[in-house]
């Protein structure tokens, strides 16, 4: 049952980048942002599954990445992703509710977000995803064998 639902958020992660691709191309930055953001944390959610433990149900899966068990010879792989995880996590929020700053203006997501900032969080999602498939697969096949 846990395999099954790895296969499910990996390919719920990838569903997404094609969403955040889509909204990139037609200058919804925003949404571009939080897809790109849900894809890494889903992602990260399969990882975390395929080494034993649960996912956060709060946002913070690069946090439960850092403190669960690792094999010896994944630590610096998952250590890589869990600190571009953590630079992710935190445009779930950002990309759906406006922002106070100090002086008390509210900037919407619309506005926080252009070309340049979604464009990096995209391609740091395709990255994140691309990396946890390499770490997943392999524990998998270990574990079938």
């Amino acid at each position: 049952m846990v395999r099954e639902e790895i296969a499910a958020l990996l390919k719920t992660a990838h569903d997404q980048l094609l969403r955040a691709e889509d909204a990139f191309g037609k200058g919804f930055y925003d949404s571009c942002a939080l897809f790109s953001a849900l894809a890494a944390e889903n992602s990260a959610a399969a990882l975390i599954l395929a080494l034993g433990s649960k996912p956060s149900k709060k946002h913070r899966n690069w946090y439960v990445l850092q403190i669960i068990p690792k094999p010896k010879e994944l630590e610096q792989d998952v250590g890589g992703v869990l600190m571009k995880l953590k630079t992710m996590e935190e445009h779930i929020i950002r990309a759906r509710y406006p922002i106070k700053d100090e002086e008390g203006t509210f900037t919407i997501p619309s506005e926080y977000y252009n070309k340049p900032k979604a464009e990096e969080l995209f391609q740091n999602s395709k990255n994140i995803v691309a990396k946890i498939e390499t770490i997943v697969k392999p524990i998998l096949k270990k574990e079938k064998d």
